[in-house]
Order: C-alpha cells, then sequence, then structure tokens
C-alpha cells in the first residue's frame, strides 16, 4: 500500500504556476528529501501534502485515502522545515523528537526514530 501518492498535481499563485502535474508514490516508512533551487517548488509541496497549502489540481492519496480536502490534523503527518530548529532553545534531537511526543509515540519508539534518522 502507498503511504503518501501524488497525481497531477499543480498549483499556482496568481498567473504563475508553482507546481505541474507532479505525481510520486511515497511508500510508508520510506525517506524522501525534495532537492532544487530556491524557489522550485519544495516547499509548497510539502505544504500541500500537510494540508498548509490548497491543491489546485490533481488528487493527493494517504495511506489510501483522498485527502487533498482533508484539515491538516487529520492527516497524520509531519513537515520538516528547512531549518532543522524549529524551536531554537531546544536540541536538534527535542526538535526531531516534539511531532512524535505531540501524537503521544512511546519514548524509547521517539529515541529509537531520531537514532535512525541520525545516522542517515
Amino acid at each position: 500500500m502507498t503511504g503518501i501518492a501524488l497525481s497531477g498535481v499543480s498549483k499556482h499563485f496568481g498567473a504563475v504556476e508553482v507546481i505541474r502535474d507532479v505525481s510520486l508514490d511515497i511508500e510508508p516508512g520510506e525517506l524522501v528529501v525534495f532537492l532544487g533551487p530556491s524557489g522550485s517548488g519544495k516547499t509548497t509541496l510539502l505544504r500541500m501534502i500537510a494540508g498548509l497549502e490548497s491543491i489546485d489540481q490533481g488528487t493527493l492519496t494517504i495511506d489510501g485515502v483522498r485527502s487533498e480536502n482533508l484539515a491538516p490534523g487529520r492527516r497524520n503527518v509531519a513537515m520538516v522545515f528547512q531549518n532543522y530548529a524549529l524551536y531554537p532553545h531546544m536540541t536538534v534531537a527535542e526538535n526531531m523528537a516534539f511531532g512524535l511526543r505531540n501524537i503521544r509515540v512511546a519514548p524509547d519508539v521517539i529515541r529509537q526514530r531520531i537514532a535512525e534518522a541520525a545516522r542517515i
């Protein structure tokens, strides 16, 4: 089963097309990184997946459920900002653990996931 599927997704800001016909399948547990120059749509794409930005055209499916119209809190996804220090008063590990703590993931699982991500 695909964790996240984008099909024909597009986004415009006024007359400017910032995302054009993106189709992508992300499997559960897969690590995906979007690389590109400033202004290429990386953050906009992440914001659309997270529900922080609307999708103008195409479909978004999360765990088999059409999700382009779901509220962000109902999508069970998180977005990692370009600056790792979302909360500068916290350590890197505390920033990484923040979202997992909010959804009540067990502390031992949080430590394991942080260690796995840090290895990469």
